[in-house]
């Protein structure tokens, strides 16, 4: 951010129009979110096929991106963009390089080349996201407005236009999930997760705006999360909430990582485990209805046996799921693997795309880091309720992702908050800005 201060701005004279300045920072920070959350595609229809598997994108967010990325970059140009450098790490540039290499050595190397160039430019979009508020104040006004636009057209939504925002019967996939509220999202674990970094974002604008602003939010996107019936997202909110408030009340950051590391761990072993140790079987299937949480293991299987056959440098980029060699060949007879776009864990989804190696790398940039540079501020400072949001949105991601791919995605409402934060926790770090 242009300048990042817990302090409240000096409010302006009421009446008094906005500045040039303040118009276009807004414009391109509200658009930004906005099409992220939102898409180009709002209301998609589930009662036909899905559409063919394609490598070529869709042409509509490929022109729509680049467009913001260039008016963001040409921003940025004429607003210090020396700043950006404060974000580059080692780490960043060694794991950016290792995803590079996996697109030299990919079998489909101008799909993860097309793949990771997209990749990088929503990532620098974040980047430069970060620096259009001028203070945390203008942050939370500008993200509760987008928040509010987009649980407005989520609700009209369900009044106007039910067939389109709440899962029917006759969804062509998984019609299972009839009766789920999933909004403008074309499914409801995508509408839940978002509504758990809306009910983050609330929290936030109640501490650093207006509490009745931030308890607003909160509500409607518990209300709506609830609806949305996504086990994941309802199951990973309280763990987060409570592991962050372990997180911001010690001192002790080795402590934190080690925690959270444990957990992450501990996560895996309970999901993709249970495939492999018969007494972890055992207990999941003692506590869980659902011992192949929803389908997923005949993915993990899948993904793993690959992992083994190229566990160094991976298929290339994303560029495994719904390749033809996947689709076609190597998935066989098995219609959960032909259709899959992902692993649905996105640790499994690095390691069999970018290795081990790759997969160890990006788990210590956008995992570990961003904690120790929560840590990084005075050691009798509070935490501000920026860092708050950023280290809760960070958590979040590190475990949800334990059952939907997050990293790396080009378009995805946790990925572009999660990397947001991330570098967001970066830029106070380095920074070092007095709460």
């Amino acid at each position: 951010m242009a300048q990042i201060s817990a302090a409240p701005a000096v409010s302006p004279t009421v009446g008094a129009a906005p500045d040039a300045d303040t118009v276009v920072r807004t414009i391109l920070f509200i658009g930004m979110y906005l099409a992220v959350w939102i898409s180009f595609h709002p209301f998609q229809s589930l009662a036909e096929p899905p559409q063919t598997v394609t490598e070529a994108g869709d042409r509509v967010n490929q022109v729509a991106f680049s467009a913001l990325f260039l008016a963001l970059a040409t921003w940025t140009y004429f607003h210090e963009p020396r700043r950006l450098l404060l974000l580059v790490r080692p780490i960043m540039v060694v794991a950016l390089l290792w995803c590079a290499a996996s697109v030299i050595f990919s079998w489909e190397p101008a799909l993860a080349a097309r793949r990771l160039t997209f990749t990088g430019m929503v990532m620098g979009m974040a980047a430069m996201v970060l620096l259009l508020p001028k203070d945390v104040r203008q942050f939370s006004d500008m993200m509760a407005a987008v928040v509010l636009i987009v649980l407005t057209l989520c609700y009209l939504g369900l009044v106007l236009a039910p067939q389109l925002t709440i899962h029917q019967a006759t969804d062509f996939v998984e019609p299972e999930h009839a009766g789920d509220w999933r909004g403008i999202f074309n499914h409801k674990n995508m509408a839940g997760v978002t509504m758990v970094l809306f009910i983050f974002v609330g929290m936030f604008v109640a501490r650093a705006r207006s509490f009745g602003l931030g308890a607003l939010i909160v509500v409607l996107s518990s209300v709506f999360l609830g609806f949305t019936g996504s086990k994941t997202a309802i199951g990973i909110l309280p763990l987060t909430l409570i592991l962050s408030a372990i997180v911001t009340r010690t001192r002790r950051p080795a402590l934190a990582i080690a925690l959270v590391l444990v957990l992450l761990v501990g996560f895996n072993l309970c999901t993709v485990g249970s495939i492999y140790f018969e007494p972890i079987r055992h207990l999941v299937e003692e506590f869980l209805p659902d011992p192949t949480f929803t389908g997923r293991t005949e993915l993990w299987e899948f993904a793993v046996e690959h992992v083994m056959q190229h566990p160094l440098i991976g298929y290339g980029f994303y560029a495994f799921w719904g390749t033809e060699e996947v689709v076609y060949a190597l998935g066989g007879s098995q219609p959960w693997v032909n259709a899959a776009s992902d692993a649905h864990n996105t640790y499994l989804n690095l390691a069999v795309t970018i290795g081990i190696p790759g997969l160890i790398l990006t788990i210590v940039w956008i995992v570990v880091m961003p904690i120790v540079d929560f840590y990084r501020r005075p050691a009798d400072a509070p935490a501000t309720p920026l860092q708050v949001l950023f280290i809760r949105v960070v958590l979040f991601g590190v475990y949800s992702s334990c059952f939907e791919n997050s990293f790396f995605q080009q378009l995805d409402s946790v990925w572009f908050l999660y990397i947001t934060a991330a570098f967001g926790l970066r830029y106070l770090s380095v920074t070092r800005v007095a709460a």
